[in-house]
């Protein structure tokens, strides 16, 4: 597909988008976000955009996905990101106690401090146990790039925590 053909038809498939994303449950900075992306991704394949015998099927197929991706990521990391429950063993000592909330706190902050990216593949990797090959998929990327991505969050947190101890 040739670039004029391209940007005449991108205001039809960016509403499309946007009003796909909407349906499926997000917000409409969310559903931009997405609509964004759909028209990015399309622009990256336009050499091969003929082959499809409905482009249009394409952009909702690809909005929808992308809005569950994203609308997961969010209920995930707002999983993580919640405060922690209260420890069960109220017979421990109440100053291990305070200790243990308050890494527990650091560690949540340190978590939500790291690029979503980042956070998302170390999340589907440490909590959800997903393959590398899953979160490839899931996150339109290859595995080494996961690998790169979860070994890079490690890494982060590693030193993180490496400098927050350093100062105590």
């Amino acid at each position: 597909m040739q670039q004029h053909v391209f940007e005449h038809q991108a205001p039809q498939w960016r509403a499309q988008a946007l009003a796909v994303s909407q349906a499926c449950g997000a917000t409409a900075t969310e559903a931009d976000d997405v609509a964004q992306d759909v028209l990015l991704k399309l622009w990256l394949m336009h050499e091969s955009l003929e082959q499809y015998r409905s482009v249009q099927a394409l952009v909702s197929v690809m909005a929808r996905n992308l809005t569950i991706d994203m609308l997961r990521r969010s209920t995930t990391r707002a999983t993580v990101t919640a405060s922690p429950p209260e420890p069960a063993d109220t017979a421990a000592d109440p100053a291990q106690r305070l200790i243990d909330a308050e890494q527990e706190h650091h560690l949540m902050a340190m978590l939500g401090a790291l690029p979503s990216r980042q956070h998302a593949v170390l999340v589907m990797r440490q909590v959800e146990h997903r393959s590398y090959a899953e979160i490839g998929a899931l996150m339109g990327i290859g595995q080494a790039s996961a690998k790169t991505l979860l070994s890079r969050a490690r890494k982060a947190l590693l030193q993180r925590m490496s400098n927050r101890n350093s100062e105590s």
